[in-house]
């Protein structure tokens, strides 16, 4: 952790590449959410959207906006500067996170370098009700100090190191054969027979994310995948998978970022970082793993099988994390995530 820069925060919550932002017991319940500008406070702000005190032993209701205190001192030295994702269990479970940070007219941004001030998430279940407790994390915090995705030229020589993408039998996806878009690769989906596909329509039952026994049936159901497509209906929520295998190397890691409508009206993704290690295997054996997809349809969509769903950006880190994804030292409720769509840590499965 940067020493003297970030306190306040229990090292139980660091990362292989990340630092989780542990939430506060200071809650309000919104009226409408709204954003900081630059020289203004998010706590200044809070009053005038009609911000009332909300206990957070209570439930957070379906689609009204909460912003939670982060614990922690952030004040970050010249040079550095972050960006935020929401975790991968946050995002399953259809709970829109959001940082908001002092002066920064953005979302899930610590910025300019430099930057020093009180970090907030908005949250709004979108699907049932969810009860969160101070001390959990729901978003992730990724430090940097300059440029660091991988240019056209280094994602050639990462595909030729270390294999980037992989097609489900465990074969390396040629670099001829990948899809670019600037400095990102295009992801699509997998709609086959016999693949894990989830839908969530909302229901009235809360979850508490402390807890991990829930039945899988109890908030979602498995979706009909007919012969090389499913359907999505506009005001639905839906857990699919990516066709591609992603192979994280060690010394890098990877975000997953929106989409060009113009591939269609749906949003594929909640969450999005990527861990250095992922899919890689322990000693480099490894063949990839598929991402899951939280896609939020704005339009009644066919989804066909290999359709264009996602991108995917690299980024080269400043040093080799000490456990990586895959390692044994490295706890995740993921690293089984081998065929299809997998739910949050949750459920389990019926």
């Amino acid at each position: 952790m940067l020493q003297n820069f970030i306190t306040g925060v229990d090292e139980k919550y660091i990362n292989p590449a990340s630092l989780d932002l542990p939430l506060s017991s200071e809650a309000y319940r919104l009226e409408s959410t709204f954003m900081p500008k630059r020289g203004e406070t998010v706590r200044s702000l809070i009053e005038s959207v009609g911000g009332q005190p909300f206990d957070l032993r209570n439930r957070l209701e379906v689609g009204v906006s909460y912003i939670v205190r982060v614990d922690g001192i952030f004040r970050f030295p010249p040079e550095v500067y972050g960006y935020i994702n929401p975790k991968s269990s946050t995002g399953r479970i259809n709970l829109l996170c959001r940082v908001l940070a002092d002066g920064v007219p953005m979302y899930d941004a610590l910025r300019p370098p430099g930057w020093s001030g009180e970090i907030w998430v908005l949250m709004r279940p979108d699907s049932f009700p969810v009860i969160v407790s101070p001390h959990k994390a729901v978003s992730q915090l990724r430090l940097f100090d300059g440029t660091s995705f991988l240019d056209a030229l280094e994602v050639s020589m990462e595909a030729e190191k270390h294999g980037l993408l992989y097609h489900p039998d465990g074969k390396r996806i040629a670099l001829e054969d990948m899809t670019r878009h600037s400095d990102s690769l295009f992801l699509s989906v997998m709609v086959e027979p016999g693949m894990p596909a989830w839908e969530c329509r909302g229901g009235r039952r809360e979850l508490d994310i402390s807890r991990e026994d829930y039945q899988a049936s109890d908030f979602f159901q498995k979706v009909e995948v007919r012969d090389g497509y499913v359907d999505l209906h506009k005001g639905g929520f839906y857990i699919l998978s990516t066709y591609e295998y992603v192979c994280v190397g060690p010394d890098i890691s990877a975000e997953l970022r929106a989409i060009d409508p113009r591939f269609g009206e749906f949003r594929s993704h909640a969450a999005g970082f990527i861990d250095p290690g992922w899919g890689w295997g322990v000693k480099g054996e490894g063949r990839g793993r598929p991402i899951t997809l939280e896609i939020t349809p704005h339009e009644n969509i066919r989804m066909r099988h290999r359709q264009t769903v996602a991108r995917i950006r690299f980024e080269r880190m400043k040093s080799r994390p000490e456990k990586l994804y895959d390692s044994a030292a490295t706890k995740s409720n993921y690293t089984a995530q081998v065929r299809g769509a997998s739910l949050s840590k949750h459920f389990k499965v019926d």
